[in-house]
C-alpha cells in the first residue's frame, strides 16, 4: 500500500502540478478532463454484454483479455491510473490504464499498479452502496466499473445546493470510513443537476471500528480531507478553479498562511475554517452550512413579508 502511495503522488505531480494560483479566466468545469486521443483494443468482445449483471465474471477468477466486454470504445476521459470510455446514453466505464512507456518492465509495474488501483476503487464503491451523492454505478468487474455520465456545466444559481450536497456527500463517505485522499474538482460530476463524488481511485478504506476523527492514513487524516473540499466549495462559490493537493512539494507538510479573501464569497466563512483547519470532523461543517442555508431562507421570507 505505501508503494501505492509512493507511484499515486509521481504521477499527481507530473500530471496535475502543484498549484494554489487561480486564473481568472477559466470558467469552472465539473467533467472529465478532455482525452488527448483515442485508445481502442485489438480483441472483439465475445462473451459479455455491457450492462448485463447475469455476465458478469467472477471477480476473483482471471479471464483472458479476449473477454474484455469494453473494447472499441471512445475515450470519454483519462485520470491517473484510469481511462474512461463511453459504453451508451447516459452510462460510461472506467477502466484500468495501459502503460504507454518504452521500458518494458516498467510497463509491466505500471499496469499492475493502475489493475491495483482499479481493484481498491471497485472495493470501495462495494463499501459505500448507492447514495443520493455518490455517483451511481452499475455493473463492476474486473474488467472496469459502469458509471453513469456527467451533465453539462449548470447555471450559477445551483451553487448552493451543489456546495450543501457536496458536504453531505463527504459526510456519508467519512461515515464509511473511508477517505477520499484525491478531494479535487475532477472527481466531481454534475449527474441530474446535482453534483456527485466520482472518482475513489486513490481512496482508502480504513477498518471498521476506526475513528474518523483521529485515523491517520500514510499522513492523511481528517483535517487534510476537510482542508481540500474547502477548495473544492471555493472553486464553485467564486467559479473558478483552484488546484491544491496539501502533499504535493510540501515535504514538511506546513498548512498555507497565504490564502485567498472568501469573505464576499458563498459559504466563505466555513470555507476560511476549512482551509485553516479548524474542523476536526466533517459533521460540524454540514451542520454550519445546513444552518447557514435555514437563516439564510428565513431572512428571505422575512424581506417578502415586509415588502422588501
Amino acid at each position: 500500500m505505501m508503494m501505492l502511495f509512493k507511484v499515486r503522488d509521481r504521477l499527481r505531480n507530473t500530471i496535475h502540478p502543484p498549484t494554489t494560483q487561480c486564473d481568472p479566466k477559466v470558467n469552472l468545469h465539473l467533467r472529465f478532463s478532455i482525452p488527448q486521443s483515442r485508445q481502442t483494443a485489438q480483441s472483439p468482445p465475445q462473451t459479455m454484454n455491457p450492462g448485463d449483471p447475469t455476465s458478469q465474471p467472477d471477480d476473483n477468477q482471471p479471464s483472458p483479455l479476449t473477454h474484455d466486454p469494453y473494447v472499441n470504445l471512445p475515450v470519454m476521459g483519462i485520470g491517473l491510473t484510469g481511462i474512461v470510455y463511453k459504453i451508451g446514453e447516459g452510462r460510461v466505464v472506467k477502466k484500468a490504464k495501459q502503460s504507454q512507456l518504452r521500458n518494458a518492465g516498467d510497463v509491466e509495474y505500471m499496469n499492475k499498479i493502475n489493475k491495483k488501483t482499479l481493484e481498491n476503487e471497485i472495493q470501495v464503491f462495494k463499501c459505500l452502496g448507492n447514495w443520493e451523492g455518490i455517483i451511481p454505478h452499475f455493473n463492476i468487474s474486473q474488467y472496469g466499473i459502469e458509471l453513469a455520465q456527467d451533465y453539462p456545466e449548470q447555471e450559477d444559481t445551483l451553487k448552493v445546493g451543489w456546495i450543501i450536497s457536496l458536504i453531505k456527500a463527504s459526510s456519508y463517505v467519512h461515515s464509511c470510513k473511508v477517505f477520499v485522499d484525491d478531494i479535487a474538482l475532477w472527481i466531481v460530476l454534475i449527474i441530474d443537476e446535482q453534483l456527485v463524488l466520482a472518482d475513489f481511485g486513490q481512496s482508502i478504506l480504513l477498518p471498521l471500528d476506526s475513528d474518523i476523527a483521529s485515523a491517520n492514513a500514510n499522513d492523511l487524516n481528517v483535517r487534510i480531507e476537510i482542508l481540500h473540499l474547502g477548495w473544492i466549495l471555493y472553486s464553485i462559490a467564486s467559479w473558478r478553479v483552484h488546484k491544491y493537493y496539501f502533499f504535493n512539494e510540501n515535504p514538511e507538510l506546513c498548512w498555507l498562511t497565504s490564502l485567498p479573501n472568501a469573505d464576499d464569497v458563498l459559504f466563505g466563512k466555513i470555507i476560511k475554517k476549512c482551509w485553516l483547519g479548524e474542523y476536526t470532523s466533517i459533521d460540524p461543517v454540514k451542520a454550519e452550512a445546513l444552518q447557514l442555508l435555514h437563516d439564510s431562507r428565513q431572512a428571505l421570507w422575512i424581506l417578502v413579508v415586509i415588502g422588501l
